[in-house]
């Protein structure tokens, strides 16, 4: 992706930073998003990407945050090395294409939790993820749509 077609250079009113509020970094957050039995989380898998999502409160956070966003690489990546290069380029690529879903949950009283899982070839995560992050945002967007306009 040049420079020049990069989401966040279009527009200057936009800020691209990723905040450590922003960070999914609570156990019981993480796990119950893990948990097979819920019924309220939900999943997008778009090529070597899945997204697992959940809408809470803001008081279970504990942070005045619309989001809050866990990376994990896979077991596929073995070394250290090539797991927090992929995790470098998930973080990366959300960052840019993170109003997908911020937008929706910032007039909200809720906040939405979600784990960025890669589950392709490390040989190939620096395209692969380039490609399927955006359409897995999309999709999760589009999926959490009606939810946010109606419930909340």
């Amino acid at each position: 992706m040049s420079v020049a077609s990069r989401p966040d250079q279009g527009d200057p009113d936009r800020r691209y930073t990723f905040p450590k509020s922003h960070r999914l970094k609570r156990q019981r957050l993480i796990r119950a998003l893990f948990d097979r039995d819920r019924d309220d989380v939900d999943t997008v898998a778009v090529g070597c990407v899945r997204l697992l999502f959940r809408i809470v409160g803001r008081e279970a956070i504990g942070d005045d945050v619309p989001i809050q966003v866990g990376f994990a690489p896979g077991h596929r990546v073995k070394s250290g090395v090539e797991r927090n290069r992929v995790r470098r380029l998930l973080r990366e690529v959300y960052r840019v294409h993170q109003h997908t879903l911020v937008d929706p949950f910032v007039c909200t009283s809720r906040t939405l939790t979600m784990m960025i899982l890669f589950r392709g070839d490390p040989e190939r995560s620096d395209v692969c993820i380039e490609e399927d992050l955006p359409s897995a945002l999309e999709r999760a967007a589009a999926h959490l749509e009606p939810v946010v306009d109606s419930k909340w």
